[in-house]
Formats: structure tokens, C-alpha cells, sequence
């Protein structure tokens, strides 16, 4: 799979404006934290970085898991016709 930064945002951007109550959806709240993991930006003792840990086994495997929840929800309204 071939995630490139750029799609990623923008699939998040589409779905703030077009995806209903998108923007209180935990899934962009997982994103943020997985960018602040890749970063470096989470301490090591934060409860959030051992969250992540727990249950994925890299940052990279956590963005693949949101990237394709993302496509999912984004699908429809992509293809609308």
C-alpha cells in the first residue's frame, strides 16, 4: 500500500467537511496521536503512547489501520454520482 502524506490529509479533510459529526469522531483523535507518535512527540510514559503500543506493533502498522478505517467511512461520499 502506497500511503502517501498527502492523500492521508486529504481523505481527513473530506471527511471533516463532508462526513456528519466527523469532527468528534475518535478516529481523527487516533490520527493526531499516531502523527504525534511517529514525531517522537508523545513522552515515553504518556498514557496515550502506551495505549497505541498496546495495541499496534509500529506507527506505520497504526497509520495503515486508520488509513483504511478512513477510506472506508470516505468510500461513499467519494463516489457519489
Amino acid at each position: 500500500m502506497g500511503l502517501k502524506y498527502l492523500d492521508f490529509l486529504w481523505a481527513l479533510d473530506f471527511l471533516y467537511r463532508y462526513y456528519p459529526k466527523y469532527h468528534s469522531n475518535e478516529l481523527l483523535i487516533l490520527a493526531d496521536d499516531i502523527f504525534k507518535w511517529i514525531n517522537n512527540e508523545l513522552p515515553e510514559d504518556s498514557s496515550t503512547l502506551i495505549y497505541l503500543k498496546s495495541c499496534f506493533n509500529s506507527p506505520y502498522e497504526a497509520l495503515t489501520a486508520v488509513w483504511k478505517e478512513i477510506l472506508l467511512l470516505a468510500g461513499p461520499f467519494i463516489r457519489q454520482n
